[in-house]
């Protein structure tokens, strides 16, 4: 099993529905290799961790990398890992309204300080994710 992470920044604001499709991409061609992760999109910028067969994982991240939507797609980390960590999410996403904008980043700030990070790449999306919520990234 293997686990990679990166962060990228989007060609321009995107909306709802290219986000969206976006998702819906992911969610297609993950479950297809079977490749479980998590998505996170903000001021902008993407972070993504993805796990799975090493040779399906890397063959998503060259896709990804080709995708026009987004720019300065840098590797994070990539590890083996023994266990899926995302293992019911093909890809998880939520989509919040500028009403509980606020509250959906604290939620997700507190499920990163009690998510796992036992491994490098666990570590290094967490991290990011919290500077792309406290905009520090």
């Amino acid at each position: 099993m293997y686990q990679l992470n990166y962060h990228s920044i989007s060609k321009s604001e995107l909306n709802y529905n290219e986000l969206n499709h976006i998702l819906e991409n992911a969610i297609e061609n993950n479950s297809s290799k079977n490749i479980t992760g998590c998505l996170v999109y903000h001021n902008n910028r993407f972070v993504q961790i993805l796990e799975g067969n090493k040779s399906d994982v890397v063959q998503i991240f060259e896709k990804i990398k080709l995708d026009q939507r987004h720019h300065s797609v840098t590797l994070l980390w990539e590890n083996d890992i023994d266990r899926r960590f995302f293992p019911e999410w093909n890809m998880a996403y939520h989509q919040p309204k500028n009403s509980n904008l606020i509250q959906f980043i604290n939620n997700l700030l507190l499920l990163s300080e009690f998510s796992d990070k036992t491994t490098g790449s666990l570590l290094s999306f967490w991290a990011t994710v919290k500077n792309i919520l406290s905009n520090k990234q």
